[in-house]
């Protein structure tokens, strides 16, 4: 057989991309892959006992756009799920990202309450602020907060994620794990989120 394209790599972009030229042109199309599976990341496969196994960790999925819903949905059934961590800071398990329950956790009341104060006149509620950025804040209270939460999740977080020092990464990359200013512990926040 002919084919009229030749798309390398078997995982989700190959895979929309084959499927979109296949049947949006009635092209032919061939994937191929260095992996001797479809899927790239996201291969998942039955062991003996018939347990569904994720080879390479979970498939969280998130998006805030319909069309790639819908457009999924056409090939695969969704389990409902929304992603939260905890993350061990001394002897107490916090969310993370790092919100108001894990302040409340790691802190005195008193303290707790003067924190969310400055964080809120500062910030607002419900969104999300990159570490770096509460570093760099005139408010002492902030600030202090900022170089705990630094010191004590991000720098260890950072070291075991990516094997080098904080400083020795783009800023971009500690933007990842932003501070979130109020309760939602949820690590995702878009509006369509599955496995």
């Amino acid at each position: 057989m002919k084919y009229s394209y030749l798309i390398v790599g078997a995982g989700f972009t190959g895979a929309v991309i084959a499927r979109e030229i296949a049947e949006k042109c009635n092209e032919p199309v061939l994937v191929i892959d260095r992996r001797n599976h479809v899927s790239g990341n996201a291969f998942d496969h039955n062991d003996k006992n018939g347990i569904l196994i994720h080879q390479y960790g979970p498939h969280i999925f998130h998006t805030n756009s319909l069309q790639v819903w819908k457009f999924l949905s056409r090939f695969t059934e969704w389990n409902s799920y929304e992603h939260r961590v905890l993350g061990q800071v001394g002897k107490e398990l916090i969310p993370i990202p790092f919100n108001f329950t894990s302040i409340e956790t790691l802190f005195s009341s008193k303290e707790a309450d003067i924190i969310k104060s400055h964080l809120l006149e500062e910030h607002g509620n419900e969104v999300k602020v990159p570490i770096l950025k509460l570093m760099e804040s005139k408010n002492r209270f902030v600030k202090e907060l900022a170089d705990y939460v630094y010191n004590n999740i991000f720098f260890n977080y950072t070291k075991k994620m990516w094997d080098l020092e904080p400083q020795e990464l783009d800023p971009q990359v500690l933007s990842r794990v932003p501070i979130q200013i109020g309760y939602d512990d949820r690590y995702f926040h878009d509006q369509y989120q599955a496995m």
